[in-house]
């Protein structure tokens, strides 16, 4: 209880600072002044990337051998989001009542926690390599000013082809010693070098991955369009990394705090002001609170249709 106490301290404490620091003021100017028609586009961007983000679940999980229809993880994911916007632990939260809906479904916990697990893994692997290839991309065309990342592309590019190897080489190397691993790691990882086309599987993840942090660079992208910032997309790739990174670690709630004051420094970095980066970042947290408004009501319970009377016959 301290512990989470403390965390959700922090990053309130955390969000409070980066908003004393931007100027109350003028991060509620920003507010008020946001464009209706951007913000809905963002909403809806936000939309697609959680739904894209619950059918990789879905392709995973099927993978792995855990049936259950699109529709029941759809509804579960949603419910996840919303337990991370109240619990601390950023997405940790949301993660474990994911792994408890699917266990209902009639799986082992430890199965459905693996697919929530590498589910979350895949996200932030094809957000490495988004971003840093981005970087590279943008350093060799010239357009990223040395000031800002003092390496040389190709150790950036070089990075990135790295990142995006890692899981091929994690696969195989498991492949050749998780018989040397302890008995239930041994178990585990034997199960699932059982499952078939391994690489093809991969693959799909991968393209699931890349639309779901497409549309939720899209998203920070439109929200910051909406309070003012005039930013090529490709700037906001490159943020993403940090940005998304920061916001997942478990030290906050929802991400707050740390997502708004990773933006605050990042876009700040390409010439944003400190209140539309930290405005932008937060529509962000809002956009995903609006979504777990709509998983927490799947939570209430539905009225019954009472059955109907039966009249005596005359």
């Amino acid at each position: 209880m301290t512990k989470t106490l403390f965390r959700a301290a922090a990053s309130l404490g955390l969000l409070a600072l980066v908003f004393h620091f931007a100027g109350p003021a003028r991060v509620l100017a920003a507010f008020a002044n946001a464009s209706p028609a951007w913000l809905a586009a963002a909403l809806t961007a936000s939309v697609a990337a959680s739904l894209t983000s619950a059918l990789r679940w879905h392709a995973l999980a099927d993978w792995l051998g855990l049936a259950a229809t699109r529709p029941a993880l759809i509804v579960a994911y949603f419910r996840g989001i919303a337990a991370n916007t109240v619990l601390p632990g950023a997405t940790l939260g949301g993660d474990a009542l994911r792994a408890l809906q699917l266990q209902r479904l009639g799986h082992p916990l430890a199965a459905s926690a693996a697919s929530v697990a590498l589910d979350r893994m895949s996200g932030l692997w094809v957000l490495a390599v988004l971003s840093l290839a981005t970087t590279a991309a943008a350093q060799f065309a010239g357009v990223l000013p040395p000031a800002l990342l003092p390496l040389p592309p190709v150790l950036t590019l070089i990075a990135a082809i790295a990142v995006l190897a890692a899981p091929t080489f994690a696969w195989l190397a498991s492949r050749a010693w998780h018989m040397h691993l302890p008995g239930p790691l041994e178990r585990a990882l034997t199960a699932l070098h059982d499952r078939p086309a391994p690489l093809r599987h991969l693959t799909a993840q991968f393209a699931w991955s890349a639309g779901v942090q497409g549309f939720s660079m899209l998203t920070f992208a439109l929200a910051g369009r909406a309070v003012g910032l005039d930013l090529p997309l490709w700037l906001y790739v490159i943020a993403a990394g940090p940005v998304f990174i920061l916001a997942a670690l478990p030290v906050s709630v929802g991400g707050w705090g740390t997502r708004e004051a990773a933006a605050a420094v990042t876009l700040g970095h390409f010439g944003a002001s400190t209140e539309l980066a930290i405005a932008a970042a937060m529509l962000y947290g809002i956009f995903a609170v609006v979504q777990g408004a709509a998983g927490a009501l799947s939570l209430l319970p539905s009225k019954q249709t009472a059955p109907p009377s039966q009249e005596k016959a005359p």
